[in-house]
């Protein structure tokens, strides 16, 4: 599919593993009869009006009849309407409903992997259809029959065997944090330390591993808060990546393995509070899945997230900033789970402002913002890239570019990567880095 001479969608699947099982695709849309109440909801709604469009990421950067989301629902939609309605056994199209063709998987697996689960169609429809849940949903059937794209399954992999998407183990995560703690004491000259595996403290820092591994500061400046106040934390060697790639691809086997793991890991050190760092879609999970959820019953601890636990420190004058030391203009970008789905909005305008000299916030923002073109997972896909910056990204470029900032603050490794190569792409004079990398610049040490 071409639109102005750019590829306008996910690479069409020429040749499938195996042929897909129509009873397998027709067990799984049935099923939703007797499921949660909000998607039968979303299966009968639907009045075609075409708001999610008008806000839709996909289709501002390529306005193509498959990039509306309620067509993309209606994959699913109309099957369950020929399944499980009457209008629809009767009436067929005429009633929007139509059989599961051999074969049609294919476009599926298109169509559900373009969409970045970015939600904001659910916050512009009149009736509150979240298109996003009808995404995962496709996916999971994509990924029952095997045909989940490689690099996100490559991606869970390897965080499910070794506690991290990047696959590092035990002690090159020592030696990392041992690297940044001589950087942190040759720029500041403290002995400020990043405690492994300690037992009994009260918090134990879960950022995703690019904070550790590739982005740093974010990480150091958590280290110079905690060093500041006295407070006792730790990280683990064995559990130090929050991301959790099962949300993308609809595989809740695998996104509970990967919760479980750090429930576990939390428990066996004794820690009072999990703090999650700068990834939205990993505080969702641990906050608003396994502990509203009561997956493993009530928690032994409590959940947080770095975000308003620096704001509150801010606001109560126990940290100090020092905007001066960050004079350039700086935006900052919702990540789409901490605006939409976690309520996280005010909290980085907070630390942002005291930060640095010159913030400048986007139009639209808050739970309003719109996604940077990588959500869902496409960040890490990479045979992809050219969707991501003519496509999914193009309204995020325009954003940034509008409000003439020089740095675009984010709190997701997304994100981050996906804004990096969004400006690289466009050849914007731009830097990109997370909330926190504001911080660790301007936080006063005494």
């Amino acid at each position: 599919m071409e639109a102005s001479g750019q590829t306008t969608s996910v690479p069409n699947i020429t040749e499938l593993p195996s042929p897909p099982e129509r009873d397998t695709v027709i067990k799984a849309i049935e099923a939703i009869e007797n499921g949660p109440r909000v998607m039968r909801t979303y299966m009968e709604i639907c009045a075609k009006c075409g708001t999610c469009a008008e806000q839709c990421p996909v289709y501002y950067g390529a306005p193509e009849k498959g990039h509306n989301p309620a067509e993309r629902s209606d994959l699913i939609r109309s099957i369950y309407k020929r399944q499980k309605t009457l209008g629809g056994r009767a009436l067929g199209s005429l009633a929007g409903a139509h059989d599961y063709a051999e074969g049609e998987i294919s476009e599926w697996v298109q169509r559900f992997y373009e969409c970045t689960g970015c939600r904001r169609c659910a916050t512009f429809c009149p009736f509150g259809i979240d298109n996003s849940v009808i995404t995962r949903k496709g996916r999971a059937i994509i990924h029952s029959l095997g045909l989940t794209p490689q690099r996100l399954l490559d991606v869970t992999n390897a965080s499910l065997q070794t506690g991290n998407t990047d696959g590092c183990g035990p002690e090159g995560f020592k030696d990392a944090v041992a690297f940044l703690e001589e950087e942190i004491e040759e720029e500041c000259g403290l002995p400020v330390r990043i405690p492994v595996d300690l037992v009994g403290v009260d918090y134990m820092y879960v950022p995703p591993s690019g904070d550790v591994l590739v982005n740093p500061e974010a990480t150091m400046a958590v280290a110079k808060i905690f060093h500041k106040l006295g407070i006792s934390w730790t990280m683990s060697s064995r559990c130090f990546d929050g991301a959790n790639y099962g949300l993308f691809t609809g595989d809740d086997g695998a996104m509970k393995a990967e919760n479980k793991r750090y429930y576990e890991e939390v428990k066996r050190l004794g820690v009072k509070n999990m703090l999650c760092g700068e990834c939205g879609h990993a505080y969702r999970v641990f906050k608003f899945m396994m502990e509203k959820g009561k997956w493993w019953g009530e928690l032994p601890f409590t959940v947080n997230n770095v975000l308003p636990f620096t704001a509150k420190l801010i606001e109560e004058g126990r940290i100090k900033l020092d905007k001066s030391r960050n004079p350039e203009p700086v935006t900052y970008h919702d990540p789409c789970n901490f605006g939409r789905s976690c309520n996280i909005v005010d909290e980085p305008r907070t630390i942002l402002r005291a930060a640095c000299e010159d913030f400048r916030d986007m139009t639209p923002s808050g739970t309003e913002n719109w996604c940077c073109g990588g959500g869902g997972g496409l960040a890490a896909m990479d045979e992809i890239r050219e969707y991501r910056m003519t496509v999914t990204g193009k309204k995020k470029m325009e954003q940034v570019q509008d409000t003439g900032a020089a740095f675009v603050a984010t709190a997701c490794a997304n994100c981050k990567r996906q804004i990096t190569q969004l400006m690289e792409y466009h050849q914007m004079d731009v830097r990109v880095g997370g909330v926190h990398d504001l911080v660790y610049t301007s936080i006063v040490m005494d």
